[in-house]
């Protein structure tokens, strides 16, 4: 006999916004009692850094902390790190994860992204992220991993700071494949590096900023991040 799970609660944010994403995953686990019925299963533990974190069995209303490493080739799913929940850190530092978090050491989940379902046919998470994820069962693979449910929406385009690190002009007959550097917008961090445009480029020369710091916006596609506008204008001479 399936439990109902119940809903987390919280009175103000940034809790109130976990409670929400953790409640879209609670709702969709009592509407399909089979995910979270305690039924049989092959395995004994799911193993972090020789540390059993999950015990045979167990089924959880509370949420684990997990870190997504890779996409897997089906959309919407990833493949994960747990990290225990030891967190110690100072109210006064910026946020920098896993802040103090245990890394369990090894690809030991699958995570399914509610959010992701068909038809969206892709991956829309950046990759490093961290998540919230309750426990739905066991993959059936020789070393199993915990599958974990989350409900994240992709980031969608987002600004950024861009150096040109690499690439060429175009020509009269090919398009520019100029490159770049990608930093959050405060500089504080690199998101990636050679990362090209997405957006089609007509051929031809193109003139790209030289401001420090010039700006763009990128977005995440199957888990790579790539640029949509990257303030780069067409190299133009007057008529004669």
């Amino acid at each position: 006999m399936h439990t109902p799970l119940s809903h987390w609660n919280a009175s103000s944010r940034p809790w109130q916004d976990i409670a929400r994403q953790v409640n879209r995953i609670i709702d969709q686990i009592n509407t399909n009692s089979g995910l979270s019925a305690g039924g049989t299963t092959s395995i004994s533990r799911v193993f972090g850094a020789g540390t059993a974190l999950i015990q045979h069995g167990q089924r959880s209303a509370g949420g684990f902390i997990v870190k997504l490493t890779a996409v897997e080739t089906g959309a919407g799913k990833y493949a994960g790190r747990i990290f225990s929940p030891n967190c110690q850190t100072s109210p006064s530092a910026n946020l920098a994860m896993p802040e103090g978090l245990a890394d369990s050491g090894n690809t030991n989940a699958l995570v399914l992204n509610l959010l992701e379902s068909a038809p969206s046919g892709t991956h829309l998470l950046a990759l490093n992220s961290f998540h919230i994820g309750l426990l739905a069962g066991y993959t059936a693979e020789s070393t199993p991993r915990a599958v974990l449910l989350i409900a994240a929406a992709g980031a969608g385009l987002f600004p950024v700071q861009i150096e040109k690190d690499g690439g060429a002009d175009g020509t009269p007959t090919a398009p520019a494949t100029w490159t770049y550097t990608v930093r959050t917008l405060d500089g504080s961090q690199t998101l990636g590096t050679l990362v090209s445009v997405g957006r089609p480029r007509p051929n031809g020369s193109r003139i790209v900023q030289t401001a420090s710091p010039a700006y763009g916006t990128a977005f995440y596609s199957s888990g790579s991040l790539l640029l949509w506008d990257a303030g780069e204008i067409a190299a133009t001479t007057a008529c004669s």
